[in-house]
């Protein structure tokens, strides 16, 4: 549950917090590749790195911050068993968590969330809700549900426990390409950015521009930015459905232009581009929410300034979308 809490709050996690998760993940997440794309540093003029956070465990990102949040609970916590909403990703790594701690855990999820990342949440152990709606329905339901059963709630992209863990691929791009003057960042709630933005800033790289990247149809953060807080808007249909969520909490957008003032805009043909694009040039699956920040340099929406690195957050597209997608339908 995010609400406004103190300046103190905000500015969490600090670096050493960051560090610790990358100790407490050791063994249980992948340290994944910083692979250099040939084709995008010769669109871009400059060089190109994709950190490929689709060959992560579950095939996303948001599995660090889901065992990190996990570990640091308490025995007590852990027990009452765990509760999350998701629109597929961050109840898979919640699910994973929960089996390899020995925890009961159920995930809420849109009616509309992807059989791959269903069909995974159940494959790791997890109770399935599917909740009539968008993702902001499954998250009431979900926090409904936790008040009834005393369970524990953890927050997708608000707990700074999450957002350690997501900063976890910051200290990674940081030591693997230390000459980086730019990482592009998909952004829905913000955990993910935040985290990445966090490293940069603790480490002294505050000249490293970091940038947001959102679909037209799920693009809540940048309305929160150009109104300057809490805003809600009209979802549509997207590919990337990751990044889906009708609302932005004012916490969630203070953190967020903590370390970025820019969030650009694709849209979903450029989405799809990307898609086809990462597939047949790298050999690469990425889901829409993935692509997007190459749909960003596509679209010409981010202009390179020095070597760059894209995250591709995940991998989890169905097959028969994905087909679709290569087919140019």
């Amino acid at each position: 549950m995010v609400g406004v809490r103190s300046n103190q709050t905000l500015m969490r996690p600090e670096l050493d917090e960051i560090y610790q998760a990358r100790r407490r993940l050791s063994g249980r997440v992948y340290r994944t590749p910083l692979m250099h794309s040939l084709w995008l540093s010769s669109l871009a003029g400059t060089e190109v790195y994709l950190k490929l956070e689709c060959w992560q465990r579950t095939r996303s990102f948001k599995v660090r911050g889901a065992f990190n949040a996990v570990a640091l609970l308490t025995p007590e916590e852990r027990e009452r068993g765990l509760v999350a909403a998701s629109a597929g990703n961050h109840g898979q790594g919640v699910a994973l968590a929960g089996r390899e701690f020995g925890v009961k855990t159920t995930v809420f999820v849109p009616e509309s969330a992807p059989v791959m990342k269903r069909e995974g949440i159940e494959a790791h152990g997890a109770t399935l809700e599917e909740v009539p709606g968008i993702y902001e329905d499954a998250e009431e339901a979900a926090i409904a549900w936790a008040k009834e059963e005393g369970a524990t709630f953890i927050h997708p992209f608000g707990d700074p426990g999450v957002i350690a863990g997501q900063g976890t691929i910051g200290l990674e791009i940081a030591e693997d390409l230390p000459e980086v003057t730019g990482v592009i960042v998909p952004v829905g709630g913000g955990g993910l950015i935040t985290g990445v933005g966090r490293v940069m800033q603790a480490l002294g790289r505050g000249a490293v521009r970091i940038v947001g990247a959102q679909g037209e149809e799920a693009r809540a953060m940048h309305a929160s930015f150009e109104v300057g807080g809490a805003v809600e808007v009209p979802q549509g249909p997207t590919l990337a459905d990751g990044l889906a969520g009708g609302r932005v909490d004012l916490e969630s957008h203070r953190r967020t232009r903590g370390v970025t003032e820019e969030i650009v805009l694709v849209s979903e043909a450029a989405i799809g581009e990307a898609i086809r694009d990462l597939f047949r040039y790298d050999g690469i699956v990425a889901e829409g929410a993935g692509a997007v920040p190459v749909a960003a340099i596509l679209s010409g929406m981010v202009q390179l300034r020095g070597p760059s690195v894209l995250v591709i957050s995940g991998g989890n597209i169905d097959g028969a979308r994905l087909a679709q997608i290569l087919r140019g339908d």
